[in-house]
């Protein structure tokens, strides 16, 4: 059983005969090689948690596997099938040599971070014997997680200055994303298989009246979480206010993973700097 809350869509590609009009097939089979000869038949479906739109990403668009680009290689890496997935789906069933082949199903454009795309992949094994069926079934899902910020209405009233840095990941090396305090749209950002630990910092210009004797005017606060792959984490930035003859302003920070069915708020320990 998948879980509850994903959000699959399915689509059923039957690769059966022998032409392809508009898609780029490789086969060197004559009639006479018909014991040479098998069928592929692939389940393909779109599994993204990430549903919405944003002014810079309908994301909607990964769920049509329409959308996909669907290739075939054999166990030399040589081509053998090039196609979107709507045009596999339209088209006159095809068959293969038997042997061993990778299927591969992908659409987006993969990069460390981005705002206004992201990558959705699958591939699987498969072998195919003498006039036989074999079917391969791809899940394709996107290689990043989905990262926002929501900062307290009022934070204005004691902060000039407010925005956070996150850094921290393989991909994006000595990279850091910035998201400011008017910022509306999301980051996606590429992470390995099995999640990674991303680092933030949160920067912040205390108004005069409210600075906090202990600290600075500008001041820094850091710290990580675990983000996933599929999943959206919005981060809540709130302030507490001690009235005080100094002023006293602090910050708490919660993340929200939030998914198609569910809230979880985790506590983020975090230290000023």
């Amino acid at each position: 059983m998948k879980k509850k809350q994903k959000q699959i869509l399915h689509g059923l590609v039957v690769l059966m005969g022998m032409t392809f009009i508009s898609c780029s097939q490789s086969t060197e089979l004559t009639p006479d090689d018909s014991r040479a000869q098998g069928r592929l038949t692939l389940i393909l479906e779109s599994n993204t948690d990430f549903l919405g739109t944003t002014r810079a990403v309908n994301e909607n668009q990964y769920k049509n596997i329409d959308n996909y680009d669907v290739v075939v290689l054999d166990k030399n890496n040589i081509e053998k099938l090039n196609c979107k997935a709507s045009e596999i789906t339209n088209k006159m069933p095809i068959t293969l040599p038997i042997g061993s082949y990778t299927v591969k199903a992908f659409y987006g454009t993969e990069k460390p971070y981005s705002r206004n795309e992201f990558y959705v992949y699958d591939e699987e094994q498969g072998t195919i014997q003498a006039e036989g069926n074999h079917t391969v079934s791809l899940t394709c899902e996107p290689t990043c997680g989905k990262v926002s910020v929501a900062f307290e209405e009022g934070m204005s009233t004691y902060f000039s200055e407010y925005k956070v840095l996150f850094k921290g990941t393989e991909a994006m090396g000595s990279d850091v994303v910035k998201w400011e305090k008017n910022d509306t749209d999301p980051w996606y950002i590429k992470l390995n298989e099995g999640g990674e630990t991303v680092q933030f910092e949160i920067h912040v210009t205390t108004k005069d009246g409210f600075v906090n004797p202990n600290q600075e005017k500008d001041a820094v606060k850091a710290g990580s979480f675990k983000l996933n792959r599929n999943k959206a984490y919005k981060m809540n930035v709130n302030f507490t206010h001690t009235p005080t003859g100094e002023g006293a302003v602090d910050l708490e920070i919660t993340i929200d993973e939030s998914t198609n069915d569910k809230e979880v708020e985790i506590e983020v320990p975090t230290d000023w700097l």
